[in-house]
């Protein structure tokens, strides 16, 4: 199968001479990109322009797109500590033929589903290796699937403004799959753009019910309402809501609708949702200006690292959540090299309030302890860690050791040659587990 991913992929570039922009301020993902596309697949090496700043991106997928290039942008969903969303809202409507993927590291689902809403053809979530890149830009530039083929040419003449032919699309769509949502919303939006409204409203309302969460039927539903229903326009707004909760402009309208019906109550519950969105978005980026500061600090001065990661904690304060748990180690690692054990303890026991049955904090405040030379409330930690059913001694050889070390140290003997015995059946031939286990059974 990955000959024919490869195979996707050198005939977008080679064939139809197809051009890729990178916007990150990752260079690691270009020299990925960069060696994927030259060195792996040994494609022509004038086919990728890497960019730091939107607007020459943007400008490079101007100059593109007018020459009728096929254009692949790669743009990172954060980008030097701000959303790009707007970048991604804006290459949409500009240049709806542009195929987009958005980078990102691990994110929930409303974000997917609000990228996917924005605009996104696919997302990547780093790091990735370059088989599965090769896989996720092949099925980027050239969907799976007769069907998703048939309505990708369906697309293609829609924007043409071909109506009379994407009709004959959606009813060889029908055909293969009878009440395909995808066939109903192309049949829908040639049906609206030939004044038949009436029509069209049917096919909406059709691929609405053969599919309750796709989007696109709803948003076009909500548009038809707009001006003649505010109950079917809030409806459906509201429906669109649900599915894609992170939508602030959304939220606004939402408001803006109750207000003008004068339901004031109605109003403020979606504009305090506005704000909370867009406060979220705001901490999104505080906490990328200064996760990077403290980063950059942390072997220099752990001290003025401290500080940031706990500026950075109290400005999240009331949306601390498990993502917020690599702060909470780096903090107390940064407090312990300055010999503050005792501070890193209370550090990590206020993060068991975020994650109360994460075993490595356990973990941690028990290394803490050790710095105080604590070794039974140590071992205490440690204990709960493995009572946590994480098997984090089976994590790392030098955790194994850690863990039964302290347990032999404070007489525990029977539960360190547990730990012993099951970290070397993962670290067979560590020395230091070898030698503990000697030890243990003198």
């Amino acid at each position: 199968m990955a000959t024919n991913y490869d195979q996707i992929v050198r005939e977008y570039f080679d064939g139809r001479s197809g051009y890729t922009i990178l916007l990150s301020d990752e260079p690691s993902f270009y020299k990925l990109l960069r060696g994927t596309l030259y060195k792996i697949l040994a494609i022509r090496r004038d086919c990728l322009s890497y960019f730091q700043e939107q607007a020459p991106a943007l400008s490079e997928i101007k100059d593109k797109a007018g020459e009728g290039v096929p254009v692949l942008v790669f743009v990172e969903r954060i980008l030097k500590g701000r959303p790009s969303a707007d970048f991604i809202l804006t290459v949409r409507k500009l240049f709806p033929d542009v195929k987009l993927v958005v980078l990102t590291g691990e994110i929930g689902e409303d974000e997917l589903i609000y990228l996917h809403e924005i605009g996104a053809n696919n997302i990547i979530t780093k790091p990735v290796s370059v088989d599965s890149l090769v896989q996720k830009l092949a099925f980027t530039i050239k969907p799976q699937g007769k069907l998703n083929q048939l309505v990708q040419v369906g697309k293609e003449l829609l924007r043409k403004g071909d109506l009379e032919k994407v009709m004959l699309v959606s009813a060889k769509i029908l055909e293969i799959k009878p009440d395909s949502p995808a066939a109903l919303m192309l049949l829908g939006d040639a049906l609206s753009g030939l004044g038949r409204r009436d029509e069209a409203l049917k096919a909406f309302m059709k691929a609405h019910e053969q599919s309750t969460v796709f989007m696109e039927p709803i948003k076009k539903l909500a548009e038809f309402y707009k001006d003649s229903d505010d109950n079917q326009y809030l409806l459906y707004l509201k429906k669109l809501d649900k599915i894609s909760p992170l939508n602030t402009e959304r939220k606004c309208e939402i408001g803006r609708v109750h207000l003008e019906r004068e339901e004031l109550d109605d109003a403020e519950v979606f504009f305090d949702q506005a704000v909370k969105c867009a406060v979220k978005e705001a901490h999104s980026y505080l906490s990328q200006v200064m996760s990077g500061i403290a980063e950059s600090l942390f072997e220099v001065s752990p001290s003025m690292a401290e500080k940031y990661y706990s500026k950075l904690l109290s400005v999240k304060s009331a949306n601390l959540t498990s993502e917020d748990l690599e702060t909470y180690n780096r903090l107390g690692i940064a407090m312990r090299k300055q010999g503050k054990w005792e501070n890193a303890v209370a550090n990590y026991k206020e993060a068991l309030r975020v994650a109360p049955k994460e075993a490595g904090l356990y973990y941690n405040i028990g290394m803490a302890y050790t710095d105080g030379k604590e070794y039974a409330k140590c071992a205490q930690s440690f204990k709960r860690a493995l009572n946590s059913g994480q098997d984090i001694h089976k994590s790392s050889a030098a955790v194994a050791r850690n863990i039964a070390g302290i347990f032999l140290k404070v007489g525990m003997t029977d539960d360190a040659r547990i730990i012993i015995e099951e970290g070397l059946t993962v670290f067979p031939n560590d020395s230091g587990l070898k030698t503990l286990l000697k030890k243990a059974v003198s």
